[in-house]
């Protein structure tokens, strides 16, 4: 998507949430599970999060963004006999964290802006920041407060342009279109993975693992009514592209797992 240039204020950002939360009836799931395509792009990154999420160990997790707690839910209940979790789940809209209270048991949900994080430094020992930094004015400044309230992890994802949008706005076949225009998209920045994984080591994080997929424009072929039955095809196929060193990082599903360096003690 090719977004307009325009005023993108923290209130009309938080108007913009406050509406989606209210309008659908459960946002995380209907994007993750409401048809084959959306399996396929949204499905992918949750199944790859978590299972990043296992190789990682940690006693408290923040959830910047957290909508109405999905992630949250599944997590913890991956945790369940194994160790004591506290979780935190934190979002700019109110009506989404009135119904993640309903529909998780969360440790505490805290109304606040990504931009300005109201916790210590080194609060949590993994911060999880999914699709959240393409829809924030000031992406730099919010990976910088992730970086400091994180004792140990970051996991942060990002949706891209995929291979196709991204050939078919370079030959001018797509139309800017304002970002708050339809519930349910809202982004106002395109980003990649590798320049995150270079802000992260300016500031003391190195990547532990990254991955880009999903080429395909699932929302294209939904729209023009393409058979399910060619995705597994496609996922052969985006495996091939993601071996490409030209093609690799035209994903929609870009994702790292960053880890803090500690700081060298002297005596």
């Amino acid at each position: 998507m090719i977004v307009l240039r325009g005023s993108f204020g923290l209130k009309k950002i938080k108007e913009y949430y406050e509406k989606e939360a209210l309008l659908l009836k459960n946002h995380q799931k209907e994007i993750y599970f409401r048809d084959p395509w959306n399996i396929y792009w949204h499905g992918t990154r949750l199944y790859q999060i978590l299972q990043i999420v296992e190789t990682v160990t940690f006693n408290s997790l923040l959830d910047v963004g957290c909508a109405e707690g999905h992630y949250l839910k599944l997590i913890a209940s991956m945790n369940q006999g194994f160790r004591e979790l506290y979780e935190v789940g934190l979002d700019i809209a109110r009506n989404y964290l009135i119904k993640a209270k309903k529909e998780v048991h969360g440790d505490s949900w805290v109304l606040g802006d990504a931009q300005r994080l109201p916790f210590k430094d080194n609060s949590f020992d993994l911060v999880l920041f999914s699709e959240v930094l393409e829809h924030l004015p000031d992406p730099k400044r919010a990976f910088m407060e992730v970086a400091r309230v994180s004792r140990k992890y970051i996991l942060v994802s990002v949706a891209s342009e995929n291979l196709f949008y991204s050939f078919a706005k370079k030959l001018g076949l797509v139309r800017a279109e304002d970002p708050y225009a339809t519930i349910g998209r809202g982004h106002i920045h395109e980003m990649k993975i590798s320049n995150i994984i270079r802000r992260a080591s300016e500031t003391r994080y190195k990547c532990l693992k990254s991955m880009v997929t999903c080429y395909f424009p699932a929302s294209f072929l939904r729209k023009h009514r393409a058979p399910s039955l060619l995705i597994p095809v496609i996922k052969l196929v985006d495996r091939l592209i993601s071996r490409s060193p030209v093609l690799k990082e035209m994903g929609a599903v870009q994702i790292a797992l960053l880890e803090k360096l500690r700081t060298c003690e002297t005596n």
